[in-house]
């Protein structure tokens, strides 16, 4: 029982951490908008790698939190 308690915990913080890559990916996006557009400068090119490092890691923990979430409902 103890160890369900951690799970839901930790899935609960894994899914507060998934929605702030997320938000802060978008406001990422946003900047490579204004980079692009606005300022005509080169930025824009590390914007993206950034962004995507950041929507991979959220894909990883959304996959953990399936899987974790499989295993809660197993037990």
């Amino acid at each position: 029982m103890d160890s369900n308690k951690q799970l839901e915990k930790k899935l609960a913080d894994y899914r507060r951490f998934t929605l702030t890559l997320l938000i802060l990916s978008g406001y990422m996006y946003i900047g490579v908008i204004i980079s692009l557009y606005e300022y005509k400068t080169d930025a824009y090119y590390y914007l993206f790698a950034v962004i995507a490092v950041l929507l991979m890691t959220a894909f990883i923990f959304i996959k953990k939190i399936n899987h974790w979430q499989q295993k809660l409902r197993e037990e």
